[in-house]
């Protein structure tokens, strides 16, 4: 696994350390899921980060109502609560421009999520929802309400064989059964708030002073010297209030990173003991080669194809191994370590070292066509939105 590496093996030497090191601990494994241990303390550092939000903004009413009638008072309370305001829990949303399709419109892909939701163990999706731009799939919990929410990305299905499909299901809908912290309540909301306060608190940019470009001054002006040295005062501020915000983040980015790349892996286990190793190492190649895929697709678009022809060029294209070898290979060195799924490459390669037995639900060519045909009016969109990008 390293620069050496025998043809058909991954060089991991492009991802970082904490990547690669978990990949090789758990390659050929069977996995179970992220232990509780890690979950608690993930939750209790969320928690913190919350506590710190809640803490500010008691702080400014109790100063607003201390200062009764006083409009200093008023003042002064309203920025603590205003950053409160700005650094609040978050729930998860959907993207803009996602559509809802019910199950009397789209019967036929409703019944294969259930059926694939019930093999992996996973909650059946209450609702379904397309977009026009999104090459991916994601299974969410948004909103206060938490009901499980499918959101198909239309380019990416597409794309997709019948077995794939099954595999975008599979992978997918196991996700909320993998004990991932990155899609609870608490983690990702406190990732975000201590984004907030870092890009707030950090994110003054100091402009560098060059002696050559610049229009020269009289040798008594103070204009550079002055802004550099407010933007340097504003910035050291920032970090000496942001650090303990910072060191939160960074300790519960390390804890999410690790634990949902593992719950990631697992899920994929999960979804190939329902439908199959294969179709779910093909989904996650299609996703490693989107670029390749997508490609043609805008192509044939931009001819005035429509979404039947250019599914069935999707159906009878031939696979090129040398062609997702070597896009596995370049996948890596876009991983960074801020990232905190793994790379699709060594998810592909994990699920295929495993051994985990197959199972045996599916989606067949007749079914894959029903849902096409369900959806002919969202796909027949898609393409047009696809034929405007250049």
């Amino acid at each position: 696994m390293d620069a050496s590496a025998p043809p058909g093996e991954l060089r991991t030497d492009p991802l970082p350390r904490d990547a690669r090191r978990r990949f090789l601990r758990l390659r050929g494994r069977r996995l179970d899921r992220p232990g509780p241990a890690a979950r608690l303390l993930t939750s209790a550092v969320s928690a913190v980060v919350h506590a710190v939000t809640a803490a500010i903004l008691a702080g400014g009413v109790l100063i607003i109502v201390g200062w009764k009638g006083n409009v200093i008072g008023w003042l002064c309370g309203s920025v603590p609560i205003a950053i409160a305001i700005w650094t609040r829990p978050r729930t998860v949303r959907l993207p803009d421009g996602a559509e809802e399709v019910t199950r009397a419109e789209a019967p036929a892909l409703f019944e294969a999520a259930d059926r694939i939701a019930g093999a992996a163990g996973a909650a059946p999706p209450a609702a379904i929802y397309v977009h026009d731009r999104l090459f991916q799939c994601a299974c969410l919990r948004p909103g206060l309400r938490r009901r499980p929410v499918l959101l198909v990305g239309l380019p990416l299905l597409l794309t997709l064989t019948p077995r794939e499909r099954a595999g975008m299901l599979g992978a997918e809908l196991a996700r909320d059964v993998s004990g991932d912290p990155g899609r609870g309540l608490l983690a990702p909301s406190a990732l975000a708030t201590t984004g907030e306060w870092r890009h707030a608190l950090t994110g003054v940019r100091v402009d560098r002073y060059r002696d050559f470009g610049d229009p020269l001054l009289d040798a008594r002006s103070t204009v550079p010297g002055g802004r550099m040295a407010s933007q340097a005062i504003g910035k050291i501020t920032g970090w000496v209030l942001v650090w303990p915000l910072f060191l939160a983040e960074l300790v519960l980015r390390r804890l999410v990173s690790a634990q949902s790349q593992h719950a990631v892996y697992y899920a994929d286990q999960v979804a190939a003991r329902a439908v199959s190793s294969r179709a779910v190492a093909e989904y996650v190649d299609a996703l490693t080669t989107a670029e390749s895929r997508l490609t043609p697709v805008m192509a044939a678009a931009r001819r005035g194809e429509t979404a039947e022809e250019i599914r069935r060029a999707v159906l009878s294209r031939d696979a090129s191994p040398g062609l997702v070898a070597a896009r596995r290979q370049d996948s890596l060195a876009e991983q960074t370590s801020r990232q905190p799924e793994p790379p699709t490459a060594l998810r592909a390669v994990l699920l295929e070292s495993a051994g985990v037995e197959d199972g045996t639900v599916g989606l067949g060519p007749g079914e894959s066509d029903r849902i096409d045909a369900e959806l002919s009016r969202h796909l027949a969109r898609t393409v047009r939105e696809l034929s405007r990008i250049t």
